[in-house]
């Protein structure tokens, strides 16, 4: 079968998957539900809003989590730089392709692309400005209740599209202003930003950013930035798994746990559950996951969620394959983590 046979029969079974319904048993869904269930929801679904021209859609609603966190991808091209605020939670970004432009307090900024990670602890002021033609990020919350904002002062955008690149909307400011109280948003329109970089990083940057390793800091008042792959990494020895931690309780209070997990093709892992909700999305490659007598296979963008306490096995059977794991507290990750070695490395040894 040629290339373009095999990409055809891929996105066919994609589209079958993506008709499932709950309520026939099937775990693959348009839109993410609102009560605690697995899932998996498919790349560019859920339910979405235009904020500004940027597209918001719910991956993993507030009350689908029980209030531990709030998942929703964002799409768009170039936009305006966001209102400077801060949040009384722990706020996290995952940019899973195109660069967008993320500025701390007064002093610090990155140029945030493909594999990069933020994270902005409670009470720092922040803002961003998408700046690439196709941009996409995850942006996760903890505890939750981002998604909710979002919904309350966004339109509803129905388009298959990922944005609309014509796109000429603005925000109702005064909409939005009103709302932020209700959601611990609070704007600093006279916060100042640097803007002043060199190679897509303030000068705190040069020596480290997409050029060096990155340290996790023990603050968790602290916000921080790690370059793809150049956080903390860990060996499993036995399945060849690769993760690359980006945050632990030690940074958010034990409200989130983040890492990127790269695997190889294997078995079916043991079956595996925890005292936390979990969500696995992928950035590369192709990813089984098991709930029940249920399966479905995700690829790039796609996410599954698991609420704390139900069993799932997960595994791969493609050459590379990458995913983050999202988890409101000790999850997946660390529990890899805990049966694995320091090591140097993006990939497995040969």
């Amino acid at each position: 079968m040629g290339p373009a046979k095999v990409l055809q029969a891929i996105t066919s079974a994609t589209a079958i998957l993506a008709t499932a319904s709950p309520a026939r048993g099937g775990l693959v869904v348009d839109t993410a539900p609102t009560t605690p269930q697995p899932y998996v929801l498919p790349n560019l679904k859920g339910a979405a809003v235009d904020f500004g021209g940027l597209i918001i859609r719910t991956l993993v609603p507030n009350t689908t989590s029980c209030g531990s966190l709030s998942i929703v991808g964002v799409n768009s091209g170039p936009a305006p730089l966001n209102l400077i605020h801060y949040h009384k939670e722990v706020e996290a970004f995952y940019v899973l392709k195109g660069g967008v432009q993320v500025f701390h307090n007064s002093d610090q900024g990155r140029q945030v692309q493909a594999n990069d990670f933020v994270l902005l602890a409670p009470g720092n002021n922040h803002t961003y400005r998408p700046n690439d033609l196709d941009f996409q990020l995850s942006l996760c919350m903890a505890p939750g209740g981002i998604d909710e904002f979002f919904a309350a002062t966004g339109v509803p955008y129905a388009s298959s599209a990922p944005f609309n690149p014509e796109d000429q909307s603005e925000l109702n400011v005064t909409k939005v202003l009103s709302l932020m109280p209700k959601y611990n948003i609070v704007p600093e329109p006279y916060n100042t930003i640097n803007v002043d970089w060199v190679n897509g990083t303030t000068t705190d940057g040069l020596d480290t950013w997409h050029v060096a390793d990155q340290t996790l800091p023990t603050d968790p008042s602290k916000p921080y930035f790690i370059s793809s792959n150049r956080g903390p990494k860990y060996l499993q020895h036995g399945s060849g798994k690769v993760i690359a931690q980006l945050a632990s309780g030690k940074q958010t209070n034990n409200t989130l746990s983040m890492a990127t997990i790269t695997m190889k093709p294997n078995k079916p892992s043991a079956q595996i559950k925890f005292n936390t909700d979990q969500a696995l999305q992928v950035t590369e490659g192709q990813l089984h996951i098991q709930v029940g007598n249920e399966t479905a296979q995700l690829i790039f963008g796609d996410l599954a969620f698991i609420p704390r306490g139900t069993p799932f096995r997960y595994w791969s059977t493609v050459g590379f394959t990458k995913f983050i794991n999202w988890s409101g507290g000790q999850g997946l990750a660390d529990s890899l983590i805990e049966q694995s070695q320091q090591w140097n490395h993006a990939s497995w040894p040969a």
